[in-house]
C-alpha cells in the first residue's frame, strides 16, 4: 500500500523528512504507518529509534532501526500503539 502523500510504500522504514520551523529529523516508522493505513507516521529520529552499531550495513550506513522503539516491542499482529504520537506525512511537507 502506497501513501497517499507521498506516494512511497507505507512499509517503508527508511523515507526521512525534516521540519521546516523546529528542524528536527523525522523517520517513518513502517509499523505505525500500516496502523494507519494511508500516510506515514513519522518519529524524531534518531531519538525514537536507535541507531545501534550491529545494524550499520551498506544499504543502512547510519545504522538506524526500522520500526520505532514502541512498535519493536509490539507481538506479531499487534497494530501499533504509538500512532498517534507521531506526525503524518502530510504535516511535515
Amino acid at each position: 500500500m502506497t501513501c497517499q502523500c507521498c506516494g512511497f510504500e507505507l512499509s517503508s522504514g527508511t523515507v526521512i523528512r525534516v521540519d521546516a520551523e523546529s528542524g528536527h529529523t523525522y523517520k517513518s516508522c513502517p509499523h505505525c504507518s500500516a496502523t494507519h493505513g494511508s500516510e506515514h507516521v513519522f518519529h524524531q529520529y534518531p531519538y525514537d529509534f536507535g541507531m545501534p552499531s550491529a545494524d550499520v550495513t551498506s544499504a543502512n550506513p547510519d545504522g538506524f532501526q526500522g520500526c520505532c522503539r514502541k512498535c519493536r516491542t509490539l507481538a506479531a499482529g499487534e497494530s501499533s500503539r504509538n500512532v498517534k504520537k507521531g506526525r503524518v506525512c502530510s504535516s511535515l511537507r
